[in-house]
């Protein structure tokens, strides 16, 4: 709930707290000020009345909480936060208030802005929120179900299907940093995400056995199975770590994927040699050397076999070779 107090410099300052959520605070000049910010930025339906109505309920509101409570420690979740943020703009602020023809003309506004790709995901997020809120804050008399409902979605952007070049690689890693230099060649070698290499700890390799530990990944908990030069990389990094809770890599994902840019624009290499597709190259090369899906799956990490399928790049000739 939100509090509202005067501090000694005379501005009010504005408290909201909740369970399970981050707090957040501002001061502003007047009492007027404050109680339209609490209004807006408190997502309690049991709020204070304002006439006869009830509170505003903001879905910038609701996806902050959203954010702070489904995605909090995820890579995600400062991304989806800046969204939550460009889409509340173009929203009427009361959350109850949003109709089909508002997400409707968000949705027409953004496609003459941005890929199609990008104004799906953008939909996807209003989606969430409205449902979230309904299933874990009650709020269904209060609050539509979620105003996406029959709105024509943009189409997904195609998968890559780029499978990057061992000559292609050494180009990226001539040019990177010792640090990056190892995350990026981890990649190719482990078909980890990005956000499961961030986050490597000494505890979580075991060398002798020549696997890794991946907990609370997107997929889950689960154990990596490691090539000897991969070995080899990890046993470098860690003896930098001053104790076994350490991050091999204490860098940020968002400035891998930079630096990986910058070495593949220095170098002129094709634009699809991102560092998510060495995770593309690697289960290809798994799975040209005869692994059954179940094996593919140990090495991507996978528990659909419809996503294995759509990363591994198999052509004719490579079936060819293993009928003999």
């Amino acid at each position: 709930m939100a509090s509202i107090r005067q501090l000694p410099s005379g501005l009010f300052n504005v408290q909201i707290r909740h369970k399970n959520a981050d707090p957040i605070s501002r001061s502003f000049p007047t009492r007027e000020d404050a109680e339209r910010w609490a209004n807006e930025h408190d997502p309690s339906p049991r709020g204070k009345s304002e006439g006869d109505g009830v509170v505003p309920l903001s879905f910038l509101a609701l996806g902050k909480r959203y954010c702070n409570t489904v995605l909090k420690g995820h890579s995600s979740q400062p991304i989806t936060l800046g969204r939550v943020e460009r889409i509340a703009s173009h929203l009427p602020s009361d959350a109850r208030a949003i109709t089909k023809n508002d997400v409707n003309r968000y949705r027409l506004m953004r496609l003459q802005e941005v890929a199609p790709a990008t104004c799906r995901l953008e939909l996807q997020i209003i989606n969430r929120v409205f449902r979230w809120a309904h299933r874990e804050m009650m709020l269904d008399r209060t609050l539509n179900p979620s105003p996406c409902t029959d709105i024509p979605m943009p189409p997904p952007s195609k998968p890559r299907s780029k499978v990057v070049s061992r000559d292609e690689l050494d180009l990226l890693l001539s040019v990177l940093s010792p640090t990056m230099r190892i995350i990026v060649e981890l990649a190719f070698e482990t078909a980890m995400r990005r956000s499961e290499i961030i986050k490597l700890t000494p505890k979580l390799l075991h060398l002798k056995e020549r696997v890794l530990s991946v907990i609370d990944g997107k997929a889950g908990d689960r154990s990596v199975p490691l090539t000897r030069r991969a070995v080899k990389l990890l046993r470098a990094a860690s003896k930098g770590c001053a104790t076994p809770d350490t991050r091999l890599f204490p860098v940020t994902p968002h400035s891998v994927s930079t630096a990986v840019r910058r070495a593949r624009q220095k170098m002129g290499l094709d634009q699809d040699v991102r560092l998510h597709q060495l995770r593309h190259t690697r289960i290809s090369v798994v799975a040209k050397q005869g692994f059954n899906q179940a094996q593919i799956m140990m090495v991507s990490g996978h528990r659909d076999i419809r996503s294995v399928q759509r990363y591994t790049h198999l052509n004719v000739m490579d079936v060819v070779r293993l009928l003999d």
